[in-house]
């Protein structure tokens, strides 16, 4: 009886809701013909021509138009084969359906895109920026860079420019293009957080090394898409994102392979159909180091979170060969001071092999403060040093 009166009472109030609305209509059209002075400034305004935008000199907008185009949607699709089925023998055999992005290298229909993107795909769908769309075969892919190069067999279409990946900056504006969540061609924008960022486990077996990292939101389906600089060049293929959430939103922790990367695999591929290409891997001078505590640090007077304490030393290292000695404190690498163990790292990992690293170290039982030089070169495996 309670739910019916609920029901009846709604029909009522709906009811009076019809009826005090055509009053309201027979009230205000009674009214046209005589427009009050606001009602006449009103009409007048809306129904003056829209003003017509001057987007001036805005960098971002024209760089959008170079590179937006040769950034393609991939659908794929794929099957649960029987060893990877987790609902039992009912889930062998179905289909499995993936979204993600790719980059147009050449006119004639080349793509790069990311291998976890087309990998068990048993079609792969390219969609260009224009609605039309073709099937791609797969030309060749490498798991290790988690690169890809699939082809369609299309004509006259526009690429993307590479730039030198070598040369971006920390704080330079990225832009991000790609299909995320499968929404189609879009596009986001921030800065290069950070530079080869290494050792990022992204799933069981798969790390990701020497990663342009951005803030520019980056979603699932960007995978592949490009991350291009302020002239619309690419400097880099978004791969990744760190997530805390359980379905994997942005948090402004996006990462995208060089573009230098991808030109050399890339290249192979297409080439070989497979690559022997081997990312560098992070820079290392051949030392451990560990926090100072806060009672060393008051005893040698010494700011709270300043410095890293050198605790070994690898014999035949850069570290070895310029004079460090166990026990010193990194108080600075390249002028830059050092809070903790993680900046010195940061900072020797901007390096390239060869380069030359400035550290100020402060020698606790000579009381002063000392500057080396020393040659950076490619950590070895295995390892964990610094």
């Amino acid at each position: 009886m309670t739910l019916r009166r609920a029901v009846l009472g709604g029909v009522v109030i709906f009811l009076l809701g019809i009826g005090s609305g055509a009053t309201l209509i027979r009230f205000y059209a009674s009214r046209s013909d005589n427009p009050t002075e606001a009602q006449r400034r009103a009409l007048h305004l809306l129904d003056q021509a829209p003003i017509a935008m001057n987007i001036g000199d805005n960098r971002i907008v024209e760089a959008v138009k170079r590179i937006a185009p040769s950034v393609v949607n991939i659908d794929t699709v794929g099957k649960v084969h029987p060893e990877e089925g987790t609902g039992g023998p009912l889930a062998a055999g179905m289909e499995v359906r993936g979204k993600g992005s790719g980059v147009i290298l050449t006119p004639d229909g080349y793509i790069v895109t990311n291998n976890h993107v087309i990998d068990g795909a048993n079609r792969t769908r390219v969609t260009l920026p224009d609605g039309s769309w073709y099937y791609a075969h797969l030309v060749g892919r490498d798991s290790r860079t988690d690169l890809a190069v699939v082809k369609i067999d299309a004509h006259n279409l526009p690429v993307a420019h590479m730039a030198d990946s070598d040369h971006v900056q920390v704080g330079e504006w990225s832009i991000a293009v790609g299909n995320p969540l499968g929404l189609g061609s879009t596009v986001t924008v921030g800065v290069i957080s950070a530079l080869n960022r290494s050792n990022l486990q992204l799933d069981e077996g798969r790390n990701l090394d020497g990663a342009i990292q951005t803030d520019a939101p980056i979603n699932r389906g960007n995978s592949g898409g490009a991350l291009a600089n302020i002239n619309g060049q690419l400097i880099g293929l978004n791969t990744a994102i760190l997530s805390s959430g359980p379905n994997g939103g942005s948090i402004g922790l996006g990462f995208a392979l060089p573009a230098n990367t991808v030109r050399r695999v890339a290249r192979e591929l297409i080439a070989t159909g497979k690559t022997t290409f081997r990312a560098p891997r992070q820079a290392w001078i051949g030392v451990g180091l560990e926090p100072v505590p806060l009672e060393r640090a008051q005893e040698l007077g010494l700011p709270p979170d300043t410095g890293a304490i050198v605790n070994r030393i690898i014999p035949e290292t850069p570290a070895a060969t310029a004079g460090l000695l166990e026990g010193d404190i990194v108080l600075s690498v390249d002028r830059k001071p050092v809070g903790d163990v993680r900046d010195v790292r940061e900072a020797i990992t901007d390096h390239k092999n060869g380069d030359t690293a400035l550290l100020k170290i402060l020698r606790p039982n000579e009381t002063r403060t000392r500057e080396l030089r020393l040659k950076v070169q490619e950590r070895p495996d295995l390892l964990s040093l610094h």
